[in-house]
């Protein structure tokens, strides 16, 4: 295929995700915004609080808000103020919500960047250490990434705080103050993102070690270090970041709940909280954001694959 031909279906794969994405985000806003007016209460009732009962003001509130709209022009409204990125106004903080959002945007991406970075490290050295090794090796391995998959966050968080925070004292507990306050949580967050991934990561080098190109290289006298490193890791890369790309979503959803365990700031915590209020600006914002990083990081992804497998190329072609 051409330098011309390979960018023509890139820049078609490119077109493809991102009308993908704008269908993607049309969804999840849209499904957000039924899911809060179907829940009980009012946020009337949140943003009067103790004056709910005065004569009123409930109704002062519901035109400010232009609540007192049929549900229709409000979703309207709302999508179009979102199309201009508009998120309007917190109801419950009285203040815009892009400021609250994006000041709270920079631990959660810190977060789960230093989980995702992590987590890839952590794989590629258990694939290419122990692809291949022995059926015990191997079962070994595979329960241990069983296990990570199935613990829950928030009890290997708590273990990792009870551990190392108050018995060794080697990490903060709570807090976002510096380095070591990331380390015990992008370990919780990595866990199960690490389980899938070697997996996947493993399969594949231990297909590519039974092909016969393989015994011709080692036949050659390649190294085993180079031969898995250079050349198996590259392709099992592929489908690796494939999948990694995909879970990236559940990941900024793990932040939730490790931010939570362990005190930090985050979108997390700004999310638990507007949805127990009701805070429909904020919840909708959150939710067009996390959206928006999974889409792009996926849609990266995507193009990797596509730049660097010649296989996807000729699908796409």
């Amino acid at each position: 295929m051409s330098l011309n031909s390979q960018s023509i279906v890139l820049l078609r794969g490119a077109l493809r995700r991102l009308a993908g994405a704008v269908v993607v985000l049309w969804a999840a806003v849209t499904v957000t915004f039924i899911g809060i007016r179907a829940m009980p209460g009012s946020v009337e009732d949140v943003v009067l609080g103790i004056h709910a009962n005065e004569p009123g003001l409930r109704e002062q509130v519901r035109s400010s808000l232009g609540l007192d709209q049929p549900i229709l022009v409000q979703y309207f409204q709302y999508l179009g103020q979102i199309i201009t990125g508009d998120f309007g106004r917190s109801f419950v903080l009285r203040a815009d919500v892009s400021d609250v959002v994006f000041s709270q945007l920079g631990p959660t991406l810190q977060l789960a960047g230093a989980s995702l970075l992590t987590a890839l490290v952590v794989v590629w050295i258990i694939a290419v250490t122990t692809s291949g090794g022995s059926p015990r090796t191997e079962r070994i391995i595979g329960i241990a990434e069983l296990l990570a998959i199935c613990i829950p966050t928030f009890w290997a968080g708590s273990l990792l705080i009870i551990w190392f925070s108050f018995g060794l004292n080697w990490f903060p507990a709570s807090g976002a103050d510096g380095p070591a306050a990331l380390v015990l949580p992008t370990i919780t967050l990595l866990l199960p993102l690490a389980g899938v991934l070697s997996q996947f990561m493993r399969e594949e080098i231990g297909r590519q070690l039974r092909l016969p190109y393989v015994v011709s290289a080692r036949s050659r006298g390649i190294s085993e270090f180079r031969l898995r490193n250079v050349h198996l890791v590259p392709h099992a890369a592929v489908s690796t970041l494939t999948v990694a790309g995909t879970l990236f979503g559940s990941l900024i959803g793990g932040a939730v709940i490790v931010e939570t365990v362990f005190g930090r700031p985050g979108l997390g915590r700004v999310a638990l909280s507007a949805v127990g209020s009701q805070d429909t600006p904020v919840i909708i914002a959150v939710v067009v954001l996390i959206t928006t990083a999974c889409v792009v990081i996926s849609t990266v992804v995507d193009l990797i694959a596509l730049w660097i497998d010649p296989r996807y190329r000729e699908e796409l072609a």
